[in-house]
């Protein structure tokens, strides 16, 4: 068997003590191109660690070179992968490189910040312009306090822009959604748009739900677990993982009151069969092959057709998100007269603030009968 062909690329490091020119070899068995990324990020370390040494700090560092080295240092051990790529690395490599890229990490001042703030507000939610400024603060944070800028351009008269809802999200009346449940109870596919539209749980929670989550004995469903796909910081692929949450609150327990999705659910097969290979299926919601689904190939392949379905079965009824679907069980929930407390929890929220900043789509119908209710109650 031949051996694999390695690529290389020499680089020049600087110079030692006593003058010798420090070269190195650098190899790839991918590509000579990858061969050559792994020999920039060995000068940019070199480099770093002059810095970090004492030895005077570089004066021409790039924002690019070092926000990425930040990024690779001060958060990608210390957080999911799915985290990393879509809360740390896309923000800068997206946004953020591309406004301050080619200037010098010393240069760069609190005005520079609010311009592109500003500019940046024009066309970006605020939440995206949020995360965009905590990053910035992590990297010339460690900028500072490793001698590569003098004094952080975050300063206390950065101004971001307020949060305002920009599209309203629309959620299904009671009259809507008993159409969307009844349609979903004979759709072929239909137990995943169940589980949703009666328990409010999230995509990711959904896929990534399985078979010894469903507590029988207590007719319940136990949040363990969210399936997302990201564009891997290291191999440049898309990858899936099921690690957990986004934070303690969203692990969580949630009854089964409705018989039809109990029965559904307990009726659902555990095994898929291809060929004459029987496959034991890990999730409950799961790929034609038995596989953990892809969140695009479900939405492709189950929600969106549903969606269009169901919109054209009744047209009254519109196509909503699975984010939409969730804000409709929260609605309902609190037109029912639902404790908002325990709307919170069964939706894995930390406080009402969430919920009633984004959820809380309160008809004046449900004001009015709030407040029947407590004239009645005072009585």
């Amino acid at each position: 068997m031949p051996k694999p062909k390695r690529y290389e690329v020499k680089i020049t490091l600087g110079k030692s003590m006593d003058g010798t020119v420090i070269r190195k070899s650098v190899y790839s068995n991918k590509s000579k191109a990858d061969a050559r990324k792994k020999a920039e990020q060995m000068r940019l370390e070199y480099e770093m660690e002059l810095c970090i040494g004492g030895s005077g700090c570089i004066t021409k560092k790039r924002f690019s070179d070092w926000a990425l080295y930040a990024l690779e240092t001060y958060k990608k051990p210390y957080v999911k992968g799915n985290t990393y790529a879509g809360t740390y690395l896309a923000p800068v490599k997206n946004h953020l490189i591309p406004y301050f890229g080619k200037m010098n990490v010393d240069e760069i001042r609190p005005v520079h910040i609010q311009k592109y703030i500003n500019q940046a507000a024009k066309v970006h939610a605020p939440e995206t312009v949020k995360k965009d400024f905590n990053v910035m603060k992590l990297i010339f944070d460690t900028a500072v306090d490793n001698q590569v800028c003098s004094k952080s351009p975050i300063t206390k008269s950065i101004k971001l822009p307020k949060y305002e809802t920009t599209q309203e999200k629309q959620s299904y009346t009671q009259e809507q959604y008993e159409v969307a449940y009844s349609f979903a109870k004979e759709y072929p596919s239909g137990l995943s748009l169940m589980l949703m539209l009666e328990t409010g749980i999230s995509r990711s929670e959904l896929l990534g739900l399985r078979w010894s989550d469903i507590d029988t004995e207590n007719r319940c469903i136990h949040i363990h677990q969210g399936l997302v796909a990201y564009l891997s910081a290291d191999t440049g692929k898309h990858v899936m993982e099921s690690d957990g949450l986004k934070n303690k609150f969203r692990e969580r327990t949630i009854p089964i009151v409705d018989d039809a999705l109990w029965k559904r659910l307990c009726q659902a097969p555990k095994t898929v069969t291809l060929g004459k290979k029987v496959i034991l299926t890990e999730q409950v919601i799961h790929s034609p092959e038995g596989n953990a689904y892809q969140p695009n190939n479900w939405a492709n392949r189950v929600f969106r057709p549903f969606m269009k379905a169901l919109h054209k079965a009744h047209p009254d009824v519109p196509e909503l998100s699975p984010h939409e679907l969730r804000h409709t069980r929260a609605t309902l929930w609190i037109a029912q007269g639902m404790d908002p407390y325990m709307v919170a929890r069964l939706l894995g929220h930390s406080d009402l603030k969430m919920l009633t900043r984004i959820y809380d789509h309160t008809s004046p119908e449900t004001l009015r009968k709030a407040i029947q209710t407590a004239k009645e109650g005072a009585s």
